[in-house]
Parts: structure tokens; sequence; C-alpha cells
């Protein structure tokens, strides 16, 4: 997976801050009135954190309730809300997004090009049956800085990543990356804020917070990029035989 080449990794010294795709993108969405905020740019269709044209992306729903239930998650999670900066995560917006909790597998797709998708990643997802993902620890890149991802794992079928064998199907780009935007930071933190959750993304990040199964891949359409507007256009139901997590 790609997640160890993207990673951040953060220095003495360094204070957790937005960077531009973050404020012109998330932002407007988890903090209006912060002064950071873009809230439009030329040659970009965002005014405050949304969009007339919806995008489609294909993706895996992971269900937050499941997530929830497990113990290694609940741990992770008390110990994250046991720092101080953990004020400074917009908890509420989370709430809010609860039931459009994704990782995202093809991004950009057309309006058009959505139903040889579908067909394509059926096919494809046919001989793989029954699969199943892990959620690993806490991911900080460097890109949409305000934001804390989970890491998903996928189980392989014959040796191959399961979503990697959809996007290939798909015709697109092999990213060995499928996050989950898991947390929003309101606020930028400081020098000791920033170290303490760089302690705390290195203790959990070789940590699996929950194995979930996978009962389908969907098409979704939003018109903000938290997908808060998110909603299904197509579902493609998966099949019964195992795959081996990875």
């Amino acid at each position: 997976m790609a997640y160890d080449a993207s990673r951040r990794v953060f220095e003495a010294g360094d204070a957790l801050t937005f960077d531009a795709a973050c404020r012109l993108a998330h932002l407007p969405l988890v903090a209006p009135a912060h002064a950071e905020v873009i809230p439009g740019k030329e040659g970009k269709d965002y005014r405050n954190g949304r969009y007339d044209t919806p995008r489609h992306s294909l993706v895996v729903p992971v269900d937050a309730g499941a997530l929830g239930a497990a113990e290694t998650f609940q741990a992770f999670e008390a110990e994250l809300r046991s720092f101080s900066f953990s004020n400074k995560i917009a908890w509420q917006l989370g709430r809010e997004r609860a039931g459009k909790l994704h990782a995202t597998i093809v991004g950009g797709l057309s309006a058009s090009g959505i139903g040889r998708c579908v067909e394509a990643a059926a096919a494809a997802s046919t001989p793989l049956g029954l699969i199943s993902l892990r959620i690993g620890g806490p991911f900080l890149g460097r890109l949409n800085t305000g934001r804390i991802y989970l890491p998903v794992y996928p189980c392989c079928h014959d040796g191959e990543d399961v979503f990697g064998l959809v996007q290939q199907a798909c015709g697109a780009r092999l990213s060995r990356f499928y996050g989950v935007g898991m947390y929003h930071f309101a606020a930028a933190l400081t020098v000791a804020e920033t170290a303490d959750l760089a302690r705390l993304a290195e203790r959990w990040r070789r940590s699996v917070l929950a194995e979930l199964p996978v009962t389908s891949l969907a098409v979704m359409a939003t018109n903000d990029d938290l997908a808060l507007s998110g909603r299904v256009v197509a579902t493609i139901p998966l099949g019964e035989r195992s795959g081996r997590p990875v």
C-alpha cells in the first residue's frame, strides 16, 4: 500500500496548519467563519466548499456503526478524545457524516462513464466473492492537512489487492491508497498539540482498528468534498466467497 510513502512526518517544532486544498474545499464546511477560509478560486467551481456540478466516484461504503462497535477502534478514539487538542476536532460534523463514510476506489467519474464503470466493477467483483477490509490506525498526509484519515487495507485475491483489481477493470490508475476521511480540525494546532498528535499517530499507525465485511460497492454523487451532500446513485452487490485480508 502507498500509505507510508504519503505519510507526513512531523519534526520538532512543527505545527499542524491548513494547506490551500483544505482551506478551499474542507474548511468552509468545517468552520465557515474561520479567517483562513478560501471562499472561491478562479478556475475552480468551489463556492464556500460546494460546487454546482456533482462529482461522481466509485466507493466502498464503510459502516460507521460496525466501526464504532469495534473494541480497538473504541480504545483509539477514547485516547484521541483524551488530548487537549480534541476540542479542535469538529465532532458534530463527524456525526453528520456517519452515514456517508467511504473510501474512494475510482474518483472523477464522468456522468456518461458511470454505467461503464458499474459494469466493469461488477464483472471484476464477480470472482472475488465476499471480501473484507481492515481499518488501520490514523494517517496524516501532506495534502488536506486539516484531516485525519483512517487507511483501508483491502483483502487480496490471488495475491492482488481487490480494489486494485476493480481499478484496473475500470481503466483507472492504481492508487494503492484508500483512505476514510474521519476527523476534521476546526482550528490549527499549536506546536505542543501537534507533537501530541504525532505521537498518537505513531503509536497507533500499525494497529488494526477494525475488520469489516464489504457487502457492496457504490457510485456516490456529491456536491462537496466532505460528502455532506453525498447520495448513492448505483450499488454493486458483492458475492459470497471470501478473500484473504492483507
